[in-house]
């Protein structure tokens, strides 16, 4: 059964959307009407700010998830229904981003808390190299009569699965590491997105915009 990827990326934009709502609403606006002062101000906002360094953390992750989900599904000619069901393991996966999110800005000293935050992008970002990985295997990718475009398209995504895997390799050596010592655990949860940053030498958007074009 051949299915277009519209409906697919609308629906998980929608529940991306949603994460992030979920997430920033966790935080608790303070009531100031009697002692609306400077000093309760900046007391409240230190004392929320290992809160906010979590929301601004799972935020960055869940744009990047984003991004990567824009371009995973921008390279493919179309989906089956192996692949949704995928999607939605993966979804079902970041919803849990809120939660992990909040124990972290609680207390980010807790080792459960900081473990159970990297099981949860772990197993997201599994997710979605198993996607990768399923598009790649079963050739779900845009084909093109030009020959050098479609290798491109390859090439393309060779490389996002192997930063996928990469990135799950971090999560999971974080979870153990956070019983050891939670700094290290942090440490391995900046790798994904430095890897996002660092610059590849192709131009994902450039080429998901041509593949667009192409399709219609």
């Amino acid at each position: 059964m051949k299915l277009g990827t519209a409906r697919v990326e609308t629906f998980s934009d929608s529940v991306m959307s949603i994460v992030i709502t979920i997430m920033v609403l966790t935080f608790k606006l303070p009531d100031f009407s009697k002692t609306g002062t400077s000093w309760t101000v900046r007391h409240h906002l230190y004392q929320i700010l290992p809160a906010i360094l979590s929301y601004s953390f799972s935020f960055m992750m869940v744009g990047i998830f984003w991004i990567n989900h824009h371009h995973l599904f921008h390279l493919l000619k179309r989906t089956d229904e192996s692949l949704l069901g995928q999607n939605l393991l993966f979804l079902f996966c970041m919803s849990f981003i809120p939660l992990a999110s909040a124990f972290v800005g609680a207390d980010p000293l807790v080792d459960e808390s900081v473990a159970f935050y990297g099981l949860v992008m772990m197993l997201t970002t599994l997710m979605f190299a198993i996607m990768r990985s399923y598009t790649i295997r079963k050739k779900l990718m845009h084909r093109d009569e030009n020959k050098e475009l479609t290798s491109k398209i390859y090439r393309v995504s060779i490389k996002a699965r192997t930063k996928s895997y990469i990135g799950v390799i971090a999560y999971l050596f974080s979870i153990p590491l956070a019983y050891v010592n939670v700094y290290l655990a942090f440490a391995c949860f900046v790798i994904p997105p430095i890897m996002f940053f660092i610059p590849d030498g192709i131009d994902d958007e450039a080429l998901s915009e041509k593949i667009v074009e192409k399709n219609r």
